[in-house]
């Protein structure tokens, strides 16, 4: 009898579920992004990074209740892990709470200072949002452990170029050149950052 739990347990849950329908997807957004974190919670509910992007879901959803207590399950499952952080980070980014956003970045440079992906994450979150005091914080925090990742250094530049600080992007250019001044696709790609931005400049 126990067999049959995992397989009786989709149905039951799906009894108070929405119809994930045509209508339904081009109707209330609010609706669209409650009902299919919910969906997707009931079938995988202790997932860190995945507790963390139901959680931004409900923050977008407006139930900022549901939405905490996602973030907080997540953090709690795996408080050093900085990828973790920067998912619940971007959620309150995303969606309007900055000083929620910057003390979860914060984690990541204090919890797990070494992960690559998470800090190369941040920063571009921050840059694009045009927060160069905390993306620096990020890039600089990257430039540490990798000083010679040119493509990285391409990839901050322009972003940077493409919310129209030119200044920073001038900066790491300059530092993908001196790491790699015998590579063409440094060249290439900075000229299309410049030709990509240049209503910007």
């Amino acid at each position: 009898m126990r067999l049959l739990v995992p397989f009786l347990a989709l149905p039951l849950l799906a009894q108070g579920a929405p119809k994930f329908d045509e209508a339904f997807f081009n109707g209330d957004k609010k609706a669209v992004l409650e009902g299919c974190a919910h969906m997707a919670q009931s079938m995988k509910p202790k997932d860190a990074k995945w507790l963390a992007e139901y959680g931004r879901a409900y923050l977008a959803a407006g139930d900022q209740a549901k939405a905490q207590a996602c973030f907080k399950d997540a953090e709690e499952r795996e408080p050093k892990d900085g990828e973790v952080l920067r998912l619940i980070a971007v959620g309150w980014l995303r969606n309007g709470y900055k000083n929620e956003a910057l003390e979860t970045y914060d984690k990541i440079l204090a919890r797990d200072p070494k992960n690559k992906d998470a800090i190369v994450a941040a920063a571009l979150d921050l840059a694009s949002v045009v927060l160069p005091q905390y993306a620096d914080k990020f890039m600089n925090q990257y430039a540490q452990l990798e000083d010679s990742d040119w493509e990285k250094f391409l990839l901050f530049g322009r972003t940077y170029l493409s919310v129209g600080l030119r200044a920073k992007a001038s900066h790491w250019f300059a530092k993908a050149v001196a790491a790699k001044p015998g590579e063409e696709k440094v060249y290439l790609e900075i000229s299309k950052a410049y030709a990509d931005s240049q209503a910007l400049l």
